[in-house]
């Protein structure tokens, strides 16, 4: 999974705000005493938030368990920028050091399907944390998938000469909190008239707060918030995107 998807990852995903969104993480930090000289991103894709996040002063490794991801991510980083990518699973790399900070975007964690997938990655986050470092992660929230269940959709882009078409087959599975999302992807180049079609099947899984509040403490994180993404309120039924702020104890 993710080393097809990625080549057309930027094109579905060009009109993000990841400048926002990295400003927005920012300030939460900030808000529970952490504006970091260091930070981890867990699942940093082809990492646009990293770069934001090091434009903001901090110095940034981020982990990605997709080869093309890093790959992308890496080219795109400026001469002299404090960013370095290493490839390696959320749920078992170990770097030998400590981060003020630990993030982990674009619903990283809703794919972490098991509770040992997401406990694991929450042990990752807690073992590169000082004590008092914080965890700030997003993730799909259960009562907004419930209330609003996923349909299937259809997205036609075009990006750098290509006509790209996407289908999502979405299939809930109630007994275990988990949206499988079937992708069939077909490029056309327009210059050539070639195309190749493939598809991908991701799986995400839907949380609530007391269930990670659970898996947290047991690593030994303090829960503090969980409001929705982007948001500055109570999380709502209809709120389909949220976020947890954790902290290391010591």
């Amino acid at each position: 999974m993710f080393d097809a998807y990625a080549r057309y990852y930027d094109a579905f995903y060009q009109g993000k705000d990841y400048a926002s969104e990295a400003a927005f993480v920012l300030s939460r930090l900030a808000a529970h005493g952490r504006e970091p000289v260091s930070l981890l991103d867990l699942g940093c894709g082809t990492g646009r938030h990293c770069l934001e996040f090091a434009a903001r002063g901090a110095e940034v490794v981020g982990v990605d368990i997709s080869s093309r991801m890093i790959a992308e991510a890496s080219a795109r980083k400026p001469a002299g920028q404090a960013v370095r990518f290493r490839l390696g699973d959320a749920r078992n790399v170990r770097l030998e050091r400590r981060f003020d900070a630990v993030v982990s975007l674009f619903h990283v964690v809703s794919y972490q399907t098991t509770n040992q997938d997401l406990s694991q990655v929450f042990a990752t986050a807690a073992e590169h944390l000082e004590a008092g470092g914080l965890f700030l992660f997003d993730f799909w929230h259960g009562a907004g998938v419930l209330s609003d269940p996923p349909t299937r959709r259809e997205r036609s882009l075009r990006y750098q000469g290509a006509a790209i078409e996407r289908i999502a087959t979405p299939e809930v599975d109630a007994g275990a909190n988990v949206v499988s999302v079937r992708y069939a992807i077909t490029v056309e180049d327009e210059a050539s008239g070639q195309s190749e079609c493939f598809e991908e099947l991701h799986r995400m899984r839907y949380l609530f707060w007391p269930e990670i509040m659970a898996l947290a403490e047991a690593v030994g994180f303090e829960p503090l918030e969980c409001r929705p993404w982007m948001r500055d309120r109570d999380l709502g039924l209809n709120d389909w995107y949220a976020y947890a702020l954790l902290r290391r104890r010591p």
